[in-house]
């Protein structure tokens, strides 16, 4: 995973803050990290917000939960999406034949309006 260009800073923030990403014009990151918390915490925070850059965070549509329970690395990986095979058939017999044989055609086609050739 590649984490992209950023820029550290400490200073006080809000109690209930720990740290916290903001992207940059330029296409670098920012992370401010509080302050008010001990050495240990800050480091553990930098490192969560790092997690959140290398995983692209800030470019998926997924709930913020999830975004910070993956950077917690409390979450497995999503999992590759399964490839879609796409039926082909010969003919309109060989269709109708496995619309039938999955329940999906009570009929001949011809009786739908599809004339088979």
């Amino acid at each position: 995973m590649r984490i992209p260009d950023h820029f550290v800073h400490v200073l006080s923030l809000p109690p209930a803050v720990k740290g916290l990403v903001t992207p940059n014009d330029d296409g670098t990151f920012t992370i401010y990290i509080n302050a008010l918390y001990d050495e240990e915490t800050q480091r553990r925070t930098l490192e969560h917000e790092l997690e959140h850059l290398a995983q692209d965070h800030f470019y998926k549509q997924e709930p913020i939960a999830r975004q910070e329970a993956a950077a917690e690395g409390k979450l497995p990986p999503p999992a590759p999406k399964e490839e879609r095979r796409i039926r082909l058939y010969p003919d309109l017999r060989a269709l109708e034949g496995y619309l039938r044989s999955i329940g999906a055609l009570d009929r001949p086609l011809e009786e739908l309006g599809y004339p088979l050739i």
